[in-house]
């Protein structure tokens, strides 16, 4: 190793490696040894690896970013020699080396901003591999899978579920979904659960977040690219998932939105505030789904925003990892989005909306400011970029229930129809970038 190769592996294990898993983790899932000895051995591993730790370091101003893109472009082209002269991926040791650079090279797309196009291209490569494991392993069982094997399933599902909302095209990513593999893990985590006096495992990547929220988030973002239909499959399949947010709701006291949360106290951590965050912004886009009349205005919408405005205001930005709960906080301020053309000049106190929807705009973008301080995500600037963008309030966020207008009518509009625009998100990011 050069004395920079060895200032970044410091960086990387010092300071980079705690932003990636859940704070309240067992400290064995932040243990990145197994990984580093791999790079030890295979150089352009090592340089997957290092990439988004310099990318980081580059972005406090430690670094330059050259270094960063150098080192990911020599784990590039080392993933795809390997991938050339490897065709069988059946050996243990084969198998790490191409797993560990993909899942590093997926998390320097995810910290890249110009990357936001490709976030999900080695994910889908690793959701493969873990499909093809799950053939020869027909049941998990939790004390039997590694702790690599662990994290990878609890990556590949937070960042299909959480990313596919800004996907321009989703029927190529949704067929390399590990739907086995899921099915297997959180089935293998549910009996580990009932077996065990410890009911409130805290995963590697999800936290205390139940992961069949985010096999519901997976779903429900494929159901928002759909046509309507009131009487199909779709409109049954986004009922089901609301069934089973009400049933998780009754039997997962970390969710339940009637439990408060304690401002100004240490009894709830970040973990508790985002598994709430993630319930509630479920609930919010799939009452979207299934009515599509339902808008920022309705009042099921407001007592939502209100209770993920009290949760938002007692999460802490500054801490490891906080760019967790940037998909909450896309739902979140699309649920907040202004409703007027006036609303958008106007100062939060000269607002009619009764202040909750400016100050939670307010709020979320001071949060955002706080979690791009420590984490340098660039998932956080592809958030902050599309709700700039639509708290301009694009024409496609006009409530489709208002027909005609008169040339000086001051025109409504809902931010939820963000959630069911046909072209996604992504475009929306794109407007935003290019404007």
């Amino acid at each position: 190793m050069t004395q920079r190769d060895w200032n970044v592996f410091q960086y990387a294990c010092t300071r980079f490696i705690r932003l990636l898993t859940s704070p309240d983790a067992t400290s064995e899932f932040r243990d990145a040894t197994l990984v580093f000895a791999v790079g030890f051995d295979v150089p352009w591993v090592m340089h997957a690896a290092l990439a988004p730790a310099a990318l980081h370091a580059s972005c406090a101003d430690l670094m330059p970013k050259e270094d960063a893109i150098l080192y990911s472009q020599s784990a590039l082209q080392g993933l795809r020699h390997a991938l050339e002269d490897r065709a069988d991926l059946s050996s243990a040791k084969e198998s790490m080396t191409l797993l560990s650079a993909s899942i590093f090279l997926g998390l320097f797309e995810d910290f890249y901003p110009s990357a936001a196009s490709h976030s999900l291209t080695h994910y889908q490569a690793i959701a493969s591999v873990l499909e093809e494991q799950a053939a020869h392993m027909p049941r998990f069982e939790i004390d039997k899978l590694s702790v690599f094997h662990r994290t990878l399933l609890d990556s590949v599902l937070y960042h299909f579920s959480t990313r596919l909302i800004f996907e321009h095209e989703i029927d190529a990513i949704c067929a390399s979904f590990p739907s086995h593999s899921i099915a297997n893990y959180i089935s293998a985590l549910e009996a580990h659960t009932q077996g065990s006096q410890n009911a409130h495992t805290i995963l590697p990547v999800l936290g205390r977040t139940p992961p069949l929220i985010f096999l519901q988030i997976y779903q429900i973002s494929w159901l928002s690219r759909q046509p309507p239909s009131d009487n199909g499959q779709h409109h049954a399949l986004a009922i089901q998932c609301l069934d089973e947010l009400d049933k998780l709701e009754k039997e997962s006291p970390v969710v339940n939105l009637g439990i408060p949360i304690i401002k100004d106290t240490a009894i709830h951590s970040n973990t508790d505030i985002a598994a709430k965050l993630y319930f509630l912004a479920t609930r919010i886009f799939v009452m979207k789904i299934i009515n599509r009349n339902i808008c920022t205005t309705t009042p099921q919408i407001r007592t939502l925003l209100a209770k993920g405005f009290d949760l938002l205001q007692a999460y802490d930005g500054s801490a490891p990892c906080g760019q967790y709960i940037c998909w909450p906080i896309l739902i979140l301020g699309c649920a907040a989005c202004p409703t007027r053309r006036s609303d958008v000049l106007e100062n939060i106190h000269d607002a009619d909306e009764g202040h909750l929807a400016p100050e939670m705009r307010g709020l979320i973008q001071r949060q955002l400011l706080e979690i791009w301080k420590t984490s340098y995500s660039g998932y956080v600037r592809r958030i902050g970029g599309a709700l700039e963008r639509l708290w301009r309030l694009p024409s496609f966020l006009v409530k489709t229930s208002q027909a005609q207008y008169a040339s000086d009518t001051d025109i409504e509009y809902d931010g939820l129809n963000a959630l069911i625009f046909r072209k996604g998100l992504g475009q929306v990011q794109l407007s935003a970038e290019i404007g």
